[in-house]
């Protein structure tokens, strides 16, 4: 698979039984996210040499990069998806900073037989919009995926937090203080004053959390902002690197260049394209 460009994929486990990408022998890593539904029947989960045997009210989420080994027998049901970060980035005109804190509190939250009816409904849609890949169907598998997201957000903001969860408490107040200060501050040093640690200690802990470094998450909400800008005004590409708080134009054009793959003009051209359609 390619996922230097978006990538979503979502198979019932009767889909995928024999595919040894989804039932492994072996441990394994990559670099997408990953999300185990286990509706029924009997499969054990390892992550991180942690060993789990999934419930139908629990759905794990797994990291990139995070070692990983799943099997299933021959009579559990259930759902497996995985995507990239681009995908979010691509199609979700949301930034969701409670995305991956759901995904690593997920394993600790039990589900209610309600919240487990509506996301049994949003899989099967997104089953039925997978398999069709029709057109603006990356569109329509975002949305029912936001969805998805909403509901385990809602269930899992009603647990309680623990010694354990520290770091992923501590990723949320750092993504959060992204969203407020990123025009402001490009710096991981800059946040750690701010949240009273130490930069090692953040960069470890937001690591751990969401298997990238904190200098990944600040340049990736930039460049969100600096593509919406790009997308929906007619700022010049100096105008938006002043607002965003850069006073090197070159520094900003080659940055943005290496994140999305494009220079600023032609990247505010394709988009010019896209919305006329």
């Amino acid at each position: 698979m390619n996922t230097t460009k978006p990538f979503f994929e979502i198979h019932t486990f009767d889909q995928v039984a024999g595919n040894r990408q989804f039932n492994n022998s072996a441990p394994h890593a990559h670099d997408l996210i990953e999300i185990i539904w286990a509706v029924s029947g009997d499969c054990t989960l390892k992550v991180d040499m942690q060993t789990y045997s999934p419930k139908g009210d629990q759905v794990f989420g797994i990291m990139p990069n995070q070692l990983h080994q799943f099997t299933a027998d021959s009579d559990a049901h259930g759902y497996i998806i995985r995507f990239n970060e681009l995908f979010l980035q691509e199609y979700n005109s949301v930034y969701h900073a409670d995305l991956l804190l759901v995904l690593i509190q997920s394993a600790n939250v039990s589900y209610s037989e309600e919240i487990r009816h509506e996301m049994k409904t949003i899989m099967d849609k997104l089953i039925q919009e997978y398999s069709q890949q029709q057109i603006y169907s990356s569109d329509i598998l975002s949305r029912y995926l936001n969805i998805l997201f909403i509901h385990m957000s809602r269930q899992s903001r009603t647990a309680p937090s623990s010694q354990q969860n520290h770091n992923v408490r501590q990723a949320k107040r750092f993504i959060q203080l992204i969203d407020q200060h990123f025009k402001a501050h490009k710096k991981v040093s800059e946040f750690a004053d701010i949240m009273c640690v130490t930069p090692s200690y953040l960069n470890e802990a937001i690591k751990k959390t969401t298997g990238y470094t904190a200098g990944h998450h600040i340049r990736q909400r930039v460049i969100l902002e600096a593509k919406r800008y790009a997308a929906y005004s007619d700022s010049s590409m100096k105008e938006v690197a002043w607002d965003l708080g850069f006073t090197d134009i070159c520094y900003f054009s080659k940055l943005f260049k290496k994140e999305t793959g494009y220079n600023f003009t032609d990247f505010k051209k394709r988009q010019e394209r896209v919305l006329a359609v």
